[in-house]
């Protein structure tokens, strides 16, 4: 019995040591979290591999923070690259109402293929009101269109400051860099609550409507569609791989109540989310259906050693858990 004992202590410590840094489970809809989600079934997050299949992501995409922008406002847009090309960059061009030509701007898209990009929408040639059209070309034949709507200006310059930063995110026993630029507001805090599947972002008193873009590791947090139930995976060990699942959704909050008009891009490593707010807005809320646990495997190693001392200690003091009949 004390063999026995002993043997699945080392095997607990061997487990802990030899899995995974984090491992993602999948939200219950419309409930509490499953406490079962992340027994035998738990899915592996894949830190070197794809997390979504490159089918179906578009060749090129662009998305601006907001609809709406007014004189002085920074314009920022994201887009992705599906195949990179060495020594090929972005083209961006910027069109008003009128379809004259007003701003151009080149930029190297990064090794995964995601690109980010501010325009400062002001100056002489930005007085007309009415929808402009950003247009991106990568190499002879890929193009993506993205509008927005401007609501005119004077010709003058005048800039609103927006906030191009990174924020180091403790979760699961690492840090996560998280890149965010942000209008009308400052980033007090980032945290995960993986009881939740929710990634809270704390921001100072909003002085003004303005938006957030947060670039989201999808080894971190992501939003995927649930496999259909299978009542035998508890018992065959089956584990599902979550780059064969379709992307979900993310659920967000701002200041508790749903947003819906929220823009993303995304590619097979992270999802870019901007999120608009409003004067006095100070919480936002991403949750999605998979996400890094608060504990890494720190926290559950010293639960596998408490686990062998008391087994230690009940072997030398005769100490039993169950009763003997």
């Amino acid at each position: 019995m004390r063999r026995s004992s002993i043997f699945i202590a080392i095997l607990v410590i061997a487990m802990v040591i030899s899995g995974p840094i984090s491992i993602p489970v999948f939200a219950t809809q419309g409930g509490p979290a499953n406490p079962n989600a992340n027994v035998t079934t738990a899915y592996k997050i894949l830190h070197t591999n794809s997390t979504v299949s490159l089918s179906t992501i578009p060749p090129l995409s662009i998305k601006t923070d907001l609809p709406t922008y007014n004189q002085g406002d920074t314009v920022v847009m994201t887009g992705h690259v599906r195949e990179v090309q060495n020594g090929t960059a972005v083209t961006l061009r910027v069109f008003n109402t009128l379809k004259n030509l007003i701003s151009v701007a080149q930029l190297s898209p990064a090794s995964d293929g995601s690109f980010t990009k501010t325009f400062l929408a002001t100056g002489p040639l930005w007085k007309d009101a009415g929808n402009y059209t950003l247009i991106a070309q990568y190499g002879k034949y890929t193009q993506a269109n993205a509008t927005f709507h401007y609501n005119g200006g004077t010709g003058t310059t005048t800039i609103t400051q927006a906030i191009n930063a990174t924020y180091p995110l403790q979760s699961g026993g690492q840090i996560y860099n998280i890149p965010y630029i942000i209008k009308g507001a400052t980033v007090k805090s980032m945290d995960i609550f993986a009881s939740k599947y929710a990634l809270e972002i704390t921001l100072s008193s909003a002085t003004s409507d303005g938006s957030i873009t947060v670039t989201l590791p999808r080894e971190m947090i992501d939003a995927k569609i649930p496999p259909p139930p299978n009542p035998d995976a508890n018992l065959t060990g089956t584990k599902v791989n979550t780059a064969e699942l379709e992307d979900d959704k993310f659920l967000v909050t701002v200041g508790d109540k749903a947003v819906t008009q929220f823009s993303e891009t995304k590619n097979q490593n992270v999802r870019i989310l901007s999120i608009p707010f409003h004067t006095g807005d100070t919480k936002i809320d991403i949750m999605g259906t998979v996400i890094v646990p608060e504990f890494g495997p720190i926290a559950a190693l010293v639960l596998a050693i408490a686990i062998v001392s008391i087994i230690a200690v009940s072997a030398k003091t005769g100490l039993r858990f169950m009763p003997k009949y």
